[in-house]
């Protein structure tokens, strides 16, 4: 079996020196290292296109990155494993999702909570199970990440959700994990509800900024954004889907943004029954999107603005790898 291993930094590719956690050159080829020690021989050849703490993710990585996933798709790999620090996970995994979703190629991003010399890292074990999913020949692009030390999630690219506060830990939409892997064994999940594949995009670029504003909400929130030079606003709710919209504020943001023609969107929404506040989003001018993850829309605008399309219309069409 032959696999590409895309390192590009982050914890996983780091040490700990005086208290300062940083890449390193060598820490990185101890994945390999480790997993030939105790597994048959596989054929890694490994690119490194950039080495950076993923918390300094910017589009020119990403569009470096998406790059050298296209470059090497089609040639004679197995699967691709792309190293990654934990903090921006997500975005590069949706931004790989977006271009490469309906893929034949099982493309893996892994991470490591605790740089691989700490015996509390999961970096090690994260590997081990891209390599074993890679063996099973499901083409797309996936996230390896164990919450727990005995059992390894496989997410969807596209379904992850933002980090809980001060948690390493990642979980994906509606606990909708496609697979597990445990005891050295891959385990599909049998109640895993398959996304949309169409209209993948293969490649795209990303601007350096993509001009959205992003209103996280909580009590007395007064809203003061002047939406110059914005090109869509995402409203993060509360859990429950939910926004104060008695806030007269929230309502004069509304509509400085719809007289500017910024579209408003609200995520985070679940399908189903909701609360009487949430009546008032149509009224608003809130678009709403059900079943879809803050980072996955975020991405989407970020694409959309970057290639002009238009924000509204691209975002509400399901592309490759999304689920609603």
């Amino acid at each position: 079996m032959k696999i590409l291993v895309i390192f590009t930094g982050g914890t996983i590719g780091s040490t700990e020196q005086d208290g300062w956690i940083s890449p390193n050159q060598e820490t990185k080829y101890l994945l390999l290292k480790e997993y030939t020690e105790k597994h048959s021989e596989v054929d890694f050849e490994t690119i490194e296109p950039y080495s950076i703490l993923s918390e300094n993710l910017s589009a020119e990585a990403l569009n470096t990155l998406l790059q050298s996933v296209c470059e090497n798709a089609e040639k004679e790999y197995d699967g691709i494993i792309i190293t990654h620090g934990t903090d921006t996970l997500q975005y590069s995994a949706s931004a790989l999702s977006y271009a490469f979703g309906d893929t034949g190629m099982p493309i893996v991003l892994v991470s490591s909570n605790y740089p691989l010399s700490d015996d509390k890292s999961n970096g090690y074990i994260n590997f081990e199970a891209a390599v074993q999913f890679i063996q099973s020949r499901i083409g797309g692009v996936f996230v390896c990440y164990a919450n727990t030390p005995a059992r390894v999630e496989i997410h969807c690219g596209n379904m992850l959700l933002s980090h809980s506060e001060m948690s390493d830990a990642l979980y994906s939409m509606g606990s909708n994990e496609f697979a597990y892997y445990q005891n050295g064994n891959i385990v599909l999940n049998p109640h895993f509800k398959k996304p949309i594949f169409n209209k993948p995009l293969r490649t795209f670029t990303l601007k350096p900024h993509p001009d959205i504003l992003v209103v996280n909400n909580y009590p007395g929130e007064t809203y003061p954004y002047v939406l110059d030079g914005y090109r869509a606003v995402i409203l993060r709710p509360y859990h429950s889907g939910t926004l104060n919209t008695d806030n007269t504020h929230l309502r004069e943001l509304c509509q400085k943004a719809k007289a500017k023609g910024i579209p408003v969107f609200i995520v985070n929404v679940n399908n189903g029954a909701a609360y009487a506040s949430s009546k008032l989003y149509s009224e608003l001018g809130i678009i709403v999107l059900p079943q879809s993850a803050f980072v996955s829309i975020y991405m989407k605008i970020w694409i959309a603005v970057s290639n002009a399309y238009d924000i509204t219309t691209f975002v509400k069409e399901p592309l490759a790898g999304e689920f609603y």
